[in-house]
């Protein structure tokens, strides 16, 4: 959705919503005064009523703060902007926040300022009354803005130009959003390859030298142009062309084959917008922000894990003689080359034996470097069961503290893997690796390049602290299901 029509969507919220409240609140005065007249409610205990005490002050700071307070919580609760999109539940779940805001909001009021007057049955009502109207409202505003936006009065006719994955990565957006106003009225191909008959159900309707036919014989309110600098640079006189027809064009960025990867993001420069790509720009704040975390979390992981670590050191130790720790040179930030270290879950003449067999070691080139469980003759027993369960990397706790890994990141490599990242190379290396990240928990071993370098890569560009502590949550699940583990 557009923001002009969002801004409109969501002022149209918040006034309704400030009615309902309104409504609720003079209809909870009604409904108490007939209290002992209304059917089963007038079993619950009240004391005596006074009309009067309504025109007090005492009801008036309550209808500011708590009014104020609902309709905050709805809003920081992005209540305005999606009540047409999204499950019923998630709806509902919206307006149980909204009414915790507005219970908090008066209940604060009364404490603080011991508004006595304040009837606790009414408190009951206009709660109860608000909290049904705002849900109709918005069951009511849902319905009727799904139907307008699917409407042709109101439908935004919408022309993509781009080729390759990112043409059918964000014409697959489109077609799947359907609640935001967009309908997709065919793609122009832009190309370097043969373009398809159509991209998830949208025809391909020509390529760049059938704008004008196009703009003539389809209806295009919005043309979204996908692609990369160099692609963005090379449809310049198109976005020019286009806005000199009074179409609006907005431009889609991505810096890989695919819609993940490097993304472009807005940014500005006092006050100035700018499209930006790349890694995310140096913060300082953000860095030690992020570093105090990784110290944080290793040495608090390595403390309650140092009972397992030591179990394994005796497992191994007694089932497999030998090393307990295994050592790998792998690319670190700017390149340099470190140690990594995990537990040892091969035997002792693994790289050995890999070298010796020609076949098999092309096989594991061939398999990103990787052998499937079942084909590699290196892994012991005990070092099958330390993958499964990612116990073989306690260790790296170690190189996190040392500064060499971060806890969330791309994938530490080794060199033979820097290949895959090209021309994105240099990009890669750029940022420190981590112990976990979104390939980890996107599938592990399951996911294969080129996929792999997409995720590192968006990573890479669209990083923040809060993007790391969702990672980090989200690789408890992804280790104890044993996701692409192996």
């Amino acid at each position: 959705m557009f923001i002009e029509r969002a801004r409109t969507l969501r002022t149209s919220h918040a006034t309704l919503d400030a009615i309902a409240v309104a409504i609720a609140f003079a209809l909870a005065f009604f409904a108490r005064g007939v209290h002992e007249k209304l059917p089963l409610l007038s079993r619950i205990p009240s004391t005596d009523w006074n009309p009067s005490d309504a025109a007090g002050v005492d009801y008036a700071l309550l209808l500011g703060v708590s009014g104020v307070a609902w309709i905050a919580g709805l809003r920081t609760s992005r209540g305005y902007l999606v009540p047409h999109r999204g499950s019923l539940l998630r709806l509902l779940a919206l307006h149980l926040r909204g009414l915790a805001w507005a219970i908090l909001g008066a209940s604060a009021a009364v404490f603080s300022v011991k508004l006595a007057t304040v009837s606790r049955l009414y408190f009951g009502y206009y709660f109860g009354i608000g909290f049904c109207l705002l849900l109709s409202k918005d069951l009511f505003m849902r319905s009727f803005v799904r139907r307008l936006l699917r409407s042709d009065a109101y439908a935004r006719h919408a022309l993509v130009v781009g080729g390759g994955r990112p043409a059918s990565w964000f014409t697959a957006a489109v077609v799947g959003a359907e609640d935001s106003g967009y309908r997709p009225v065919g793609v122009l191909w832009a190309g370097e390859e043969a373009a398809p008959a159509s991209i998830g159900g949208v025809p391909v309707i020509g390529g760049l030298a059938d704008l004008d036919r196009i703009l003539v014989e389809h209806p295009v309110d919005e043309v979204f142009v996908v692609g990369g600098p160099r692609r963005i640079a090379e449809l310049a006189p198109l976005v020019q062309t286009l806005t000199e027809r009074g179409r609006v064009v907005s431009v889609v960025t991505t810096n890989h084959s695919t819609g993940d990867g490097v993304r472009g993001r807005v940014t500005e420069f006092e006050g100035i917008p700018m499209l930006s790509y790349g890694p995310m720009p140096k913060d300082e704040l953000g860095a030690v922000a992020k570093r105090l975390m990784d110290v944080s979390v290793a040495a608090l992981a390595g403390l309650l894990l140092l009972p397992v670590a030591v179990a394994v050191t005796v497992a191994i130790k007694l089932l497999d003689p030998g090393p307990v720790l295994f050592g790998q040179r792998r690319l670190g930030q700017g390149g340099k080359t470190f140690t990594l270290y995990k537990f040892r879950s091969m035997r002792v003449d693994a790289e050995e034996a890999l070298r010796r067999d020609p076949a098999l070691y092309q096989r594991y080139v061939d398999n990103d470097y990787k052998l499937p469980e079942d084909e590699d003759p290196r892994v012991s027993p005990l070092g099958r069961f330390l993958r499964k369960s990612s116990l073989d990397e306690l260790p790296q706790l170690y190189n996190v503290l040392r500064g060499e890994l971060s806890m969330v990141g791309p994938r530490p490599i080794v060199p033979d893997e820097l290949q895959h990242y090209d021309p994105y190379a240099d990009l890669l290396l750029a940022v420190r690796p981590g112990v976990t990240g979104l390939w980890q928990v996107s599938g592990r071993s399951d996911i294969r390049y080129p996929e792999r370098a997409f995720l590192d890569l968006d990573y890479i560009g669209n990083n923040n602290v809060l993007t790391d502590l969702g990672i980090l949550f989200r690789t408890v699940p992804a280790v104890l299901l044993r996701k692409g583990a192996h």
